[in-house]
Formats: structure tokens, sequence, C-alpha cells
């Protein structure tokens, strides 16, 4: 390791070094306060100046954090800065890149956002730093896209030896409180060997495990598996959903005794499609890089169908489900909005497809969400309403779209007449004046 890497090592490894996050979402802002709160010096980038004043106001606004869990982190932290430009990267000596890699409305990646920060962060001096990409991207982006663009900027610089890349792929699962930054093990792929040295002691002081892979391009197909690993079991346990409802079987109780099995079979559950940050959109990624080389994934693509189709599938149940009960001019109330339960988080959520097929339908449907207030569908504005008796005795149809733990099944219910619970949150309601519908 030359002196240049080997001052750099001992700055991160002693806890001395300046870190810059860019992007200070559910990935970047949790890191940096832990970075923080390690002992490093941090200084926060968002070009969104609305999140940087709140910051400054400590004013949080992911659900993990409280506003109180966020003040006291800042308070334990020697140095931190929220900003809405890139000045502190002049004096940083490791920026980690934490911004949005979504799809666009083709469906095909959007790395707007990555190739924007890199731009910006290579306008100034890199020699003598680390650059970690934790957006996902696909196989090879960080070598054949990021590399280049740092390059392009600083043509003197040579990478390994005056400045550091790594792919390190991000694992944050919101809403649960077991897994976290220091327990979840990290990996970690550079361009070169120096490179992965040199991440592996930065996130080696934070993480209990760190994971090396022989290159970038590795660390990128590792998260990339890792989610569609995901996406397509959910494919499969949606289009045994369809496939039960046709036999007239109960898949939830299929699910649960499938688990019973000690070896051979992981559970996953159905729901009325796929949402957040990841899942929906990171297999796209791989099957994009496939198709620049002419090839395809089927596992990929078929999963894709099943499961954006899925709130096709929830609302002609709903349909059907009228039909049989002979109810015309309905009235629906949609109970979560969030792509997953606990959280505020509304990309790529089902229940706004659900509530986009509906509105094309001319259904009328109310929404809650105790932690989405509201939410615009194609030009009109809708607002969470309040649950109370007279709410869920003016509905015809309840569907549960979100099962949050901050629901009171119970006393829903029993002041409901009929339920369509797509994600199996009813299953420990034993007495109910409700009819209950299952996915």
């Amino acid at each position: 390791m030359k002196n240049n890497n080997l001052e750099l090592y001992q700055k991160l490894i002693t806890k001395n070094a300046h870190i810059s996050i860019i992007g200070l979402g559910y990935v970047g802002l949790p890191l940096l306060l832990a970075l923080g709160k390690e002992g490093f010096s941090v200084t926060g980038i968002d070009i969104d100046n609305e999140k940087v004043e709140k910051l400054k106001q400590n004013i949080s606004y992911i659900s993990d954090i409280s506003n109180k869990e966020l003040l006291d982190a800042i308070n334990t932290i020697e140095n931190v800065n929220f900003a809405n430009k890139y000045d502190s990267i002049e004096n940083s000596d490791a920026i980690i890149i934490c911004v949005p890699t979504p799809l666009n409305k083709t469906k095909d990646p959007d790395i707007s956002y990555i190739i924007n920060a890199t731009e910006q962060l290579a306008k100034h001096s890199l020699k003598n730093k680390l650059i970690s990409v934790e957006s996902t991207v696909y196989p090879g982006a960080t070598e054949e896209l990021i590399l280049p663009t740092i390059i392009k900027q600083n043509p003197n610089l040579t990478v390994g030896n005056d400045f550091n890349l790594v792919f390190s792929p991000e694992r944050v699962d919101p809403g649960q409180n077991y897994w976290n930054l220091k327990n979840t093990p990290k990996i970690i792929g550079g361009i070169t060997k120096n490179c992965t040295e040199i991440g592996t002691a930065l996130y080696g002081t934070l993480c209990n495990q760190v994971v090396q892979v022989s290159s970038a391009r590795a660390a990128e197909m590792t998260k990339l598996l890792e989610n569609t690993f995901r996406a397509t079991n959910i494919g499969l346990v949606n289009e045994m959903a369809i496939i039960s409802q046709k036999l007239n079987i109960d898949i939830w109780e299929i699910v649960e005794a499938a688990k019973t099995k000690p070896f051979g079979f992981m559970p996953f559950y159905p729901g009325p499609g796929l949402g957040g940050h990841c899942i929906p959109v990171d297999p796209r990624y791989l099957d994009w890089k496939l198709e620049t080389l002419n090839s395809e994934s089927k596992f990929i693509k078929l999963s894709e169908e099943i499961n954006f189709s899925m709130p096709n599938f929830v609302v002609s149940r709903i349909k059907n489900i009228f039909k049989n009960l002979i109810i015309t001019n309905p009235k629906i109330l949609i109970l979560g909005l969030a792509y997953k339960p606990n959280v505020s988080d509304i990309r790529e959520s089902p229940s706004i497809d659900i509530m986009t097929l509906l509105n094309k339908e001319n259904i009328k449907f109310q929404y809650n969400d105790p932690m989405v207030k509201s939410i615009e569908i194609e030009g009109q504005t809708y607002k969470s309403q309040n649950i109370d008796s007279e709410l869920l005795k003016n509905t015809d149809l309840a569907i549960i779209s979100t099962d949050h733990s901050i629901y009171n099944w119970e006393y829903i219910t029993n002041n409901l007449k009929y339920i369509f619970d797509t994600r199996n949150a009813l299953r420990n309601i034993k007495k109910s004046k409700a009819k209950i519908f299952k996915l």
C-alpha cells in the first residue's frame, strides 16, 4: 500500500477522517448518523433544500428516525453539517453516494441522479480520497460509468493509487428493528485490491462483518441477486395465490403448512403487488443490462409480469365481490398506503396502483394511513380519513393493503360489513362481525 493510501487508511481506522454523504434518504441519513456516532466528522449533502432545512431544525422526514432520535444522535456527534452544495467534498477523506436510482416511465434504469452526483463531486480534488457507491446500479456501472466520469475531470489521477473507488450496496430494511448497520454484513468490491482494502477500513469501523468480493462488478451483481431472489419468489407465491383462489384454497394456510418443512423451503407471502425502492426496481437493472447484450432473464420477466399484475387482480376481485353481493355504487375504504407496514414510504406502492385503477373504473374510494397524510392520484388530492365508527359504517368494503401494526383490527372488524384482506392481517382475529375475503 503506497504512502498516500496508507495515510488515508490510518485516518479511517482511527476515525479521524471527514466523510461526506450524498443523498439523505432512507439509506444516507441513517448511515451519516451512525458514522457520526462512531466519531467521524460528517457532512450530509442533498439537493433537496427542504430536507436540508428540516435537518438543520432537527426535524426528521424518515419514519425510522423520530425527531427525538435525530436530535439525540446529532447531539452526540462532535462535528455534523448539512448542505445542499458539494463544498465539503474538498476537505473530505471519504465520499459515499446514496442517491436514488429508480426506474423511468418506460421501466428503464434512471441513472441521472448518480451521474449528476458523480459529476458534481468530480469537480473537486479527489486525490487521496475514497469514493463509495451504495446506490443500486447495473453490473459494471461503477467501472464503466462512474470511474470514467471521475477520470474525465481528474485525468492525472490513477484509481487505486491516487484515489479509491468501491461499490458497497446498501442493505437497509425500513420498518424493522433487529437488522441494522452494525449487525448486517457489508459487501465491498473495489476497482482495485487497494480500493477494496481502503473501503474495508471505513466500513470495518461501523459493521461487525465486512465481506470482500473480487470486484465492484461482483458487488453490484450480489445486490441484484439478493433482490431478484426475493422478487422471483414473491412472483411465484403471487401466482400460487391466483391459482389457489381459482381452486378455492386458502393460500395463507398452504404457506404456513409448507414452512413447517425444516429444509428445502423458505416462506414468501403473496400480496397486492410489489413496492419500495428495491424489490420492484433492482431486478430491472439486471434485465436492462442483459438487453444491451441482446439477452434476457426469463425468470425476471415472468416475475415482473406476475407481480406488476397483482393490483389488477385485486381490483378484479373487488369488482367480483360487489357483483356477488349485489352492491351498486360501492364505497371503498383502503387501509394502508405505504408499500410496507410501519413506514411512510410510498415508492412503487401497490396501493397507489389500486387507487389509480379504481379511479379509472369510477369506483369511489377513501383511504386511511396514519403515516401518509395525503396523496395525489391523477390530479386529485386524497387525504387520509380518521377511522371512526361513522367512516366504517358508511363503507361497503374495506381493502387491507398495508397492515400497519398501529391498526386496531378488532375494532375495525367489528364495525365493518365486508373486508378484503390482501395481507392476511386478520389471521389472529377469531370473531368478526365483518365477512372477510382473503387474497
